[in-house]
């Protein structure tokens, strides 16, 4: 029964996040994107990184965009990950975005021949969501794709969810197999997890 209010809890707030995320003018999306990608390449996690994990954003979530090509113009390699069934994300080197194509559930994605690129080479992972708290717990889609990813092959890189100021509540509901994030970045925002003694 307490699964079942989890699913329940997650679904619903899914709903409202989404809809939080679709009523973002076109404007505000590009000033956050903007916003977000000052407030990421100005973490420590983002000191002397090689090569950075990012995502190809559906039309409704927060844009790294702008944080991408700043990277690219500081020479940090750029890889992205493609739904590989059930086995989770593979990771692939992309040169650049004109090489994404439309892959697993209308997500940009690198092609199967893209060049693979290892989770020991990643210095710091962008990380989608469609709500975060203030805590840096994450609701994703409930796939479970980077709660795998994060836990099992990259548990020691940094993670740093973007996302709009509407996606922030003050509490995701979660379970031992959502993984927490060491950041999450708004428009005019930090949040870091609380430290427990």
């Amino acid at each position: 029964m307490a699964e079942e209010d989890l699913a329940r809890r997650k679904a619903t707030l899914r709903l409202k996040a989404r809809a939080a995320r679709r009523a973002i003018g076109p404007e505000m999306r590009e000033a956050a994107a903007h916003a977000i990608a000052d407030r990421v390449l100005a973490l420590p996690e983002m000191r002397g990184v090689r090569a950075v994990l990012v995502y190809g954003a559906s039309p409704e979530e927060a844009d790294p965009g702008p944080l991408e090509a700043a990277l690219r113009a500081d020479g940090v390699h750029i890889a992205y990950p493609r739904v590989a069934g059930v086995q989770g994300l593979a990771l692939h080197w992309v040169d650049d975005q004109a090489q994404l194509v439309t892959g697993s559930f209308g997500l940009r994605q690198p092609p199967e021949t893209a060049g693979c690129a290892l989770a020991e080479e990643i210095d710091a992972i962008i990380v989608p969501g469609v709500a975060f708290d203030t805590r840096c717990g994450r609701l994703g889609y409930g796939r479970g794709y980077y709660d795998t990813l994060l836990g099992g092959s990259c548990p020691t890189v940094p993670s740093i969810g973007i996302a709009f100021d509407e996606q922030i509540v003050d509490e995701v509901p979660c379970d031992e197999r959502d993984w927490r994030l060491s950041v999450v970045v708004t428009p005019t925002r930090t949040l870091r997890p609380t430290r427990h003694p």
